[in-house]
């Protein structure tokens, strides 16, 4: 049967202009690179470490861990097996982050070479306004999360997608369906919500192929009874739920699900790009890409969109979760401006040569002088000396950011947001309380917001209940700077108070500001 509408394929760049676009895009995809790897601790979030931390642990037999306390199944599956080959092959933690840097340079490199080729393939030759926004975003957010492999798998999937429906039937065959399949299928594992995407995407292939293709794609569907049904399968024998604990909890939220909140400006431009560029190409362009990929494609995103808006907390809504929205963001640029400069072919080499010099600035400002000259986040030595060593401190519970405390350090951190943990801790803290959990976990520490804290400080730490977990007990001291007194702490699945931790400043034992504070503790000091 074929695809609908026909996809434009007009070259708009001289080959010389090209060529210098080609290696002015290259030299600056080094460029963006090579911090990554020299500095991949600057770029990295830190809910990065919490693949890392149970990546290293399960490359060395622990388990599927982030403190050797608890099992956990809070993260996506697909990148933390990728993360624990590359812990396996390097036994330097602080090699292997260089490693990782390093991996994941190749894959946004990768990526982009998949969108250039999309571009080339669907309409123009302008592949260098795509890279306006992708080309940043793959280097400069979303890093040691599982963004960069995600983005690669959706352009491929993409890719093969419209390889799949836009021939004629005859050439179609196991190995073109079964290649689409799987890859999708692997999108799905290595980022849950990428199932909107790929279901829309399904869908509409489904509508476009042939009785032959029609019966390939039924015949495929073994391939993600297979890659699911281990995954499912895994989580409800090990874990007892089929999602995992972070989407859960964050999906249970206590209090944080505010409409529209923290939603970041790489979100709001994705969305802004993708209305007016579905907008402009449904009025202009309905080719075979249009409606196999791109409709579906955002539809999609229109459902992530509603899902993480209606469904999940507030703490969700950060900017590496848009991959697949920039993605679409920017192939719709791309396609938008072929339409633009079709009868104005002198605009094309133009109008990329500024994607180029704006993709330069960003690196000077943002990748060189942000991050490439930035301070480091990653804690001083002095940490685990005071802390782990001198103080002997061996299990603490961590207020926020625990990802590169628990993996450059020796202490055992216990998130209480709960993001690492399982369901059996979280029923704990509700029923038993939390002195019988200290007392079991054997917890002798606590680390929370550096001390003292400012005015904006208290507002958000004890004036509200922070990731729905703890609300900071605080009063000014004889300076008129705000100190905390104790904790308030909650479980969240079942929503429930678990306690009170009683915190005196004479009990902190390592305090840095732009870090954290470690207080040590004693499940006497607890009230429930």
């Amino acid at each position: 049967m074929g695809m609908t509408g026909r996809t434009s394929r007009v070259a708009l760049l001289g080959s010389t202009t090209g060529r210098w676009l080609g290696g002015a895009v290259s030299a600056l995809v080094v460029l963006y690179a090579y911090v990554l790897v020299v500095m991949p601790d600057k770029l990295f979030a830190d809910d990065s470490y919490f693949y890392f931390q149970v990546a290293w642990n399960f490359a060395r037999g622990k388990g599927s861990t982030f403190n050797n306390i608890m099992p956990t199944n809070g993260y996506h599956p697909v990148w933390l097996l990728v993360c624990s080959v590359v812990f396996r092959v390097f036994s330097a933690k602080v090699r292997a982050i260089h490693a990782i840097g390093g991996l994941i340079a190749t894959i946004q490199v990768t990526t982009l070479w998949v969108v250039r080729r999309i571009v080339v393939l669907v309409g123009g030759d302008l592949w260098p306004i795509a890279f306006l926004l992708l080309l940043p975003f793959c280097f400069l957010s979303q890093l040691g999360t599982e963004g960069p492999l995600s983005g690669l798998l959706l352009s491929l999937v993409m890719l093969l997608g419209y390889e799949l429906g836009n021939g004629p039937e005859s050439h179609l065959s196991w190995w073109t369906s079964a290649r689409f399949h799987t890859v999708a299928a692997i999108a799905v594992l290595t980022r849950l919500d990428n199932i909107f995407i790929v279901g829309c995407v399904w869908i509409a292939l489904w509508w476009t192929l042939g009785v032959k293709g029609r019966r390939l794609q039924m015949f495929a569907s073994s391939i993600y009874l297979a890659f699911w049904g281990v995954y499912l399968t895994s989580n409800w024998l090990y874990f007892g739920t089929f999602q995992p604990i972070s989407g859960l909890l964050k999906s249970n939220s206590r209090s944080d699900h505010t409409f529209g909140s923290n939603l970041p400006h790489t979100a709001l431009i994705a969305l802004t790009v993708i209305l007016i560029g579905m907008a402009i190409m449904a009025w202009k362009s309905r080719d075979a890409f249009f409606f196999a990929i791109e409709a579906p494609f955002a539809l999609g995103v229109f459902l992530h969109a509603a899902y993480i808006t209606l469904r999940m907390s507030n703490e969700t809504r950060w900017s590496w979760y848009y991959t697949s929205w920039i993605l679409l963001a920017s192939i719709l640029l791309a396609r938008v401006g072929a339409i633009v400069v079709t009868r104005r072919s002198r605009l094309a080499g133009l109008m990329c040569g500024l994607c180029v010099l704006v993709m330069a600035g960003l690196w000077v400002k943002l990748s060189y002088r942000k991050f490439y000259l930035g301070q480091s986040p990653v804690p001083p030595v002095s940490f685990n000396q005071e802390v782990y060593i001198k103080a002997g401190i061996r299990r603490a519970f961590a207020y926020d950011q625990p990802g590169m405390l628990a993996y450059y350090s020796n202490v055992q951190i216990v998130p209480l947001d709960g993001l690492m943990g399982n369901l059996a801790f979280q029923h704990d803290l509700a029923v038993k309380g939390l002195k019988a959990v200290m007392k079991e976990e054997r917890i002798d520490g606590f680390i929370g917001p550096p001390m003292p804290m400012s005015d904006s400080e208290q507002n958000s730490m004890c004036e509200a209940l922070y990731l729905s977990t703890e609300q900071f007990l605080c009063m000014k001291d004889d300076s008129g700077a705000w100190q905390i007194t104790g904790v308030d702490i909650y479980a969240r699945v079942p929503s429930r108070f678990a306690g009170t931790l009683a915190l005196s400043s004479t009990n902190i034992i390592w305090n840095e500001r732009g870090l954290v504070a470690v207080w040590r503790v004693d499940p006497s000091l607890a009230n429930r």
